[in-house]
């Protein structure tokens, strides 16, 4: 992502379906962490894969570009680091860069995700984050009843996520709307791969009767010559 896609993503005023908002946090945090994580699955599951953008707030109603601090965007500055966390949780692995984008003084990280290759991605541990000490019991929209604290389930083991249309935010796929999508495309990756199977297989065996051809006419010369 360029300066100029960043800041046009941030002029369109909310997220777009292949483009989620984080506000500014540490990698180390293991909550916020998680969070990214989640986008990043969500994203590996859209048709063309999409982009998380780390430092611009959004509170529902505008985008505030705060950007990272220096100490934050430290934390992020390692690939194999961020790869390591997202293969603990991701099922098979994801594609993605990472890169600083600057704007306006301002530093923020953009995670470029790819769309999976033939399968689609499923999330194979869970998360929970601890919403706060003492807690009312209850147990609703993911957020588990503990007597002492309550934990919302951010990450929860085989679960697809995905980006959801209409509303743009990542869940677990909610309708057989974007199932049917995630199976689509993988059907048609198999399709793919399936043809260009068979396009080498048979360039091979027409490779193989042509050395076969020739073989046979040398053999065929060299009879005669005999004779």
């Amino acid at each position: 992502m360029t300066e100029g896609e960043l800041r046009q993503a941030i002029a369109f005023g909310r997220e777009q379906r292949g483009v989620e908002f984080k506000g500014p946090g540490k990698r180390t945090d293991r909550a916020f962490q998680a969070k990214v994580i989640r986008a990043i699955l969500g994203m590996a599951n859209k048709p063309g894969g999409g982009v998380v953008v780390i430092g611009v707030d959004d509170d529902g109603a505008a985008l505030q570009p705060t950007g990272l601090s220096t100490d934050e965007l430290s934390t992020w500055s390692s690939y194999d680091d961020l790869a390591t966390s997202v293969s603990t949780y991701a099922d098979p692995y994801v594609d993605f860069d990472i890169a600083t984008v600057e704007m306006d003084g301002k530093s923020f990280v953009a995670i470029e995700v790819t769309q999976f290759k033939e399968l689609p991605v499923i999330c194979k541990r869970d998360y929970q984050a601890t919403l706060g000490e003492g807690g009312a019991a209850r147990s609703c929209g993911g957020v588990r009843a503990t007597g002492k604290r309550d934990e919302k389930m951010v990450l929860r083991n085989g679960a697809l996520y995905v980006r959801r249309r209409g509303k743009n935010e990542t869940i677990e796929v909610p309708s057989h709307v974007e199932m049917r999508e995630v199976l689509r495309h993988a059907a048609e990756f198999v399709a793919r791969d399936m043809v260009a199977s068979h396009v080498l297989l048979e360039g091979h065996v027409q490779g193989t009767e042509r050395t076969d051809q020739v073989s046979e006419k040398r053999f065929d010369a060299e009879v005669e010559d005999l004779v």
